[in-house]
């Protein structure tokens, strides 16, 4: 089915960072302005009692952007591109493969993507040299990436281990796993391959996932059949599990789609509307979708998947081809709003609450700060360096 090659990726985010002294905001290094800031933002208050606290800050309140895409609409030109059209609305690319690509936040922003979901190959040895680098480009422009990773044993017990320790350190999001791959030329002959979404460590995975609030991405193909079987018993035993089902539109129709999400609460679909938009293989258009879409709006997420199969045109272009059929409210949900969701309300971690105190203290800082796992990571990025 999809065949899911080795790329990587974009993702931007304007977002407040904790300062050493207050909270100041940090403005996105590609297209995105002040207005892309999540609701979310982190609080430090000083602590006359000579401590560090940390406090997990896990609410979601989601700006309320309908007036502005009743206002683009209202004064589009069709002489515009829709990515140009749409510049002002925050987008996120779930799914990108591009982080050994230095460039990667450049050529997605071109198309007013704003932030990405960042990982590079995909259950096999070399995935754990991407995951690195994705880590480092979110640490370089930590408003514009969420760093995922994908590079863990898929039968022995270190990939438990590994799974546990990259959460721990702060990564936001789990996959792209190989959770079952028949048809893809890559993707099926990868070394961490899964026979099905219910095999070998994915149980023990999913329960770290919903202990830690993370989303884990899974590449299914074929889509039918035995790997949408185990797919719903793993939703089923793991219901507070956050399932994405990778590029899930692909090879595949809206009633298929349609059979899970009405079962499974759980379950989140990954849109990759430039296959349906643009691939020769598409048996559907994008507007086959869309009443689907307006009946689960919280459920749907879009992506490129850098573009694979396609030009990074038309997986850029193909994004906006979507929102713009949707209405207001589901266009700011599927746009951002969904995914945002799943990242402010993920708590600190240990590792990051224990270092924070650490490095706070000796940089004399004695602080009460509140905030979530993303805002806990730019906290450390900042207190690394202030210490050196």
């Amino acid at each position: 089915m999809l065949r899911i090659t080795r790329y990587f990726a974009i993702s931007a985010l304007s977002i407040a960072l904790v300062s050493l002294v207050g909270c100041q905001s940090s403005d996105s290094a590609t297209s995105s302005s002040s207005s892309d800031s999540p609701a979310s933002t982190a609080e430090a208050i000083s602590n006359q009692d000579g401590e560090v606290i940390v406090e997990p800050l896990t609410e979601y309140t989601p700006k309320q952007d309908t007036d502005l895409i009743e206002s683009i609409r209202k004064n589009k030109s069709p002489n515009t591109e829709l990515y140009e059209v749409y510049k002002d609305l925050t987008v996120i690319d779930i799914h990108n493969h591009d982080a050994a690509d230095p460039n990667a936040l450049a050529k997605w922003g071109q198309y007013g993507i704003d932030r990405i979901v960042l990982f590079g190959n995909i259950s096999e040895p070399s995935a754990q040299t991407t995951d690195q680098q994705a880590w480092e480009q979110y640490r370089k422009q930590p408003s514009s990436v969420y760093p995922s990773f994908s590079g863990f044993p898929m039968y022995e017990d270190e990939g438990i281990e590994i799974v546990r320790n990259n959460l721990e350190q702060g990564y936001l999001n789990i996959g792209e796993v190989a959770a079952a791959s028949t048809y893809s030329p890559i993707v099926s002959k990868v070394a961490w391959k899964s026979n099905h979404p219910n095999d070998g460590n994915l149980p023990r995975i999913y329960d770290l996932a919903a202990q830690y609030h993370v989303p884990i991405l899974l590449h299914i193909d074929p889509p039918n059949g035995e790997p949408i079987v185990h797919l719903e018993e793993a939703l089923n035993e793991h219901p507070d599990t956050t399932i994405i089902f990778g590029h899930a539109n692909a090879y595949n129709s809206p009633a298929n789609i349609e059979a899970l999400l009405t079962k499974h609460p759980n379950l989140y679909i990954d849109f990759f509307a430039g296959f349906t938009a643009y691939s020769n293989d598409s048996t559907n258009k994008l507007e086959d979708f869309v009443p689907l879409i307006e009946k689960y709006p919280d459920r749907f997420m879009l992506s490129t998947d850098s573009g694979y199969g396609l030009s990074v045109d038309s997986a850029g272009k193909a994004l906006y081809d979507l929102i713009d059929l949707l209405t207001p409210e589901s266009a700011v949900k599927v746009a951002y709003q969904n995914y945002e969701k799943l990242i402010e309300t993920q708590p600190p971690t240990d590792t990051q609450i224990e270092t924070i105190k650490t490095l706070s203290a000796k940089a004399g800082k004695f602080e009460t700060y509140k905030l979530n796992k993303r805002m806990a990571n730019e906290l450390l990025f900042e207190l690394t360096e202030l210490t050196k």
